[in-house]
């Protein structure tokens, strides 16, 4: 598709314009399991037992279509905390939960409850995190943000919606 535009002189030139192909390719997830080492302040502050517990909250409210923890505070809040603190069962269960509604609409990835199982029990920190930056990646599906402590320095690509073209000339 070609269109008129201007260079920085102001003369008029030919541009070609084609759409970006969708960052995040259907069925998968947008970063792996042991990618919160990316963000060491991510990472840090998820060894936490409280913070991370808050952060589950966090993530999965905003993944039930929700602004946060504030507007449901009891799975937002009480539960993840409750767990953490006298029942690491259940926040197990909680944190296993939170990864198997990704494969459901509108997240799609591809995925079974044996594996969010193993990796809930190797590392639920890095699966808290792993679904935060899966929703940071779409934004258009979430109203809240993901992150309540420390949201990453660096925004995707995918959440600059108003940038859907790149232009370049013929």
């Amino acid at each position: 598709s070609l269109l008129w535009c201007c260079d920085e002189k102001g003369q008029k030139i030919m541009a070609q314009y084609e759409k970006l192909p969708d960052p995040v390719p259907k069925g998968q997830w947008s970063s792996g399991i042991c990618d919160c080492m990316s963000e060491c302040r991510l990472c840090l502050i998820s060894c936490i037992p409280l913070v991370n517990a808050l952060s589950l909250g966090q993530t999965y409210t905003v993944a039930e279509k929700k602004t946060g923890i504030s507007e449901d505070p009891c799975c937002g809040a009480v539960m993840p905390v409750v767990g953490m603190c006298f029942f690491a069962p259940i926040y197990c269960i909680q944190v296993c939960a939170l990864r198997s509604k990704f494969h459901e609409a509108p997240w799609n990835v591809e995925g079974n409850a044996c594996e969010d199982a193993c990796c809930t029990l190797c590392c639920s920190w890095c699966v808290i995190q792993q679904c935060a930056r899966h929703m940071q990646a779409h934004p258009q599906h979430i109203k809240g943000d993901p992150y309540l402590f420390a949201p990453p320095v660096n925004t995707m690509a995918a959440s600059k919606k108003d940038e859907d073209f790149v232009t370049r000339q013929v």
